[in-house]
């Protein structure tokens, strides 16, 4: 892995190139990687993710898979002897591959002194840091993240914050003594996961431990222990977790790329930016999508007033046959109404959430063309502030709530059925 800096600046951040391997494209940071559910972007078939992107955006893609979602393609892999996006029918795209999936909330505990626990469709597994260096080899990612305790939150207790620093450590020492005496893990990256929830003294010690190995033992950092992934990420109070990863930056070298998955709303991400993160995923769309919300928050600069979300659940919106969002050039906005989803999800129709999904990332995607642009012109403070407030009086709220609505077959032509408590 490669990663150069082209230009950086207090106020906007940094813009890079990164290259995950030898015979890869550059890819230009900061990076929006593509969350996928078991190889797949998620309700999407590779020819729709195609019509998602444009072609300049079609060589900048980074796939972001996750253990918790593909565990059970380990040993058919092992037969496989050609590239993992092959594999997973996303050919010429470079993998990172990470334990968790940054998309569904994380179940708390199962976590002991010489195993991390692994929850998948089947269950929960417990790996060993040998256990899970061998499952990762039968992968042979162009990146990985090195195993780690990160179960921590913002109301993690300290001394739960010392155990997933002090086991990571143990986990990482075998991690970084295996990983070059694995074959299959030849031409494959290893991340160093940095925890420690939101103790700075319990970080730097974890930064410590990956500083103190020898160079080239790992090619970049993955901050972790910040949420426990799905919407619990998008409700992160940026005042609690800035100073903390701030704290981080400031101890990491700057050759190397700083990865930070889960669902971050769009201004956290900016501001993340603007402290010098690199790598992000698409999990926030996701979470917006699954939950009928088409993005709609504006990135250019205009008077008029924004709201961030579309909530196409609401029965105002029955009878409007316009787009999701006026001037959207995605396919779902050029062939579909507001209405139309509103059906769809009223009549419970795969096709809502895949027409969501269109959008939301064809949104993020131009979202992330627009910030790459801010830096290199350094107005990236201009753009978080129309962010911020989206021309109105008062900072916009972009957290995604968990859609509990409910429609019954005798409620689809009189509205909805408000659900018990979750």
């Amino acid at each position: 892995m490669k990663f150069v800096i082209k230009s950086i600046s207090k106020n906007s951040g940094r813009l890079g190139q990164l290259r995950i391997s030898k015979e890869s494209k550059e890819l230009q940071t900061p990076l929006l990687m593509q969350t996928t559910k078991g190889g797949s972007i998620p309700y999407l078939t590779a020819d729709a993710f195609e019509l998602v992107t444009n072609e300049q955006q079609q060589h900048q893609q980074l796939l972001q898979l996750t253990l918790s979602t593909m565990d059970q393609m380990a040993d058919s892999l092992v037969q496989w002897n050609r590239s993992l996006s092959e594999y997973v029918g996303l050919p010429g795209h470079n993998t990172v591959l990470l334990l968790r999936d940054p998309c569904e909330t994380t179940p708390a505990g199962g976590n002991d002194r010489d195993v991390v626990p692994l929850f998948t469709r089947r269950g929960k597994e417990s790996l060993t840091a040998s256990q899970y260096l061998e499952m990762v080899a039968k992968f042979a990612p162009d990146a990985y993240q090195g195993l780690c305790d990160a179960d921590t939150n913002p109301e993690s207790t300290k001394k739960r914050v010392q155990k997933s620093v002090d086991r990571t450590e143990r986990f990482m020492t075998e991690c970084y003594e295996q990983h070059g005496k694995l074959a299959r893990l030849a031409n494959s990256t290893l991340l160093a996961p940095i925890v420690g929830g939101y103790n700075t003294f319990a970080r730097t010690q974890s930064i410590k431990h990956a500083r103190q190995q020898p160079a080239n033992s790992y090619g970049g950092y993955v901050l972790e222990g910040f949420h426990t992934n799905g919407l619990a990420a998008t409700a992160l109070k940026a005042a609690q977790l800035l100073p903390v990863v701030e704290h981080c930056l400031q101890q990491l070298e700057d050759e190397k790329p700083r990865l930070m998955p889960g669902a971050y709303t769009p201004l956290l991400t900016l501001e993340l930016i603007r402290r010098g993160v690199d790598v992000f995923d698409t999990s926030y769309v996701y979470c917006a999508a699954v939950n009928y919300k088409a993005l709609t928050f504006s990135f250019a600069k205009d008077e008029i007033a924004h709201s961030p979300f579309l909530d196409l659940t609401d029965e105002a919106i029955k009878e409007e046959f316009i787009p999701m969002l006026s001037g959207c050039s995605c396919l779902a906005c050029q062939k579909h109404t507001r209405a139309y989803v509103h059906h769809l999800y009223k009549t419970h129709e795969l096709l809502g959430p895949i027409l969501l999904m269109i959008h939301n990332l064809h949104h993020y995607m131009a979202f992330f063309d627009a910030i790459r642009a801010s830096i290199a012109t350094d107005q990236l403070p201009e753009l978080i502030e129309h962010v911020r407030l989206q021309n109105t009086d008062s900072e916009i709220d972009y957290r995604i709530e968990q859609n509990v609505k409910v429609v019954t077959k005798a409620a689809m032509g009189k509205g909805f059925v408000a659900a018990a408590a979750v």
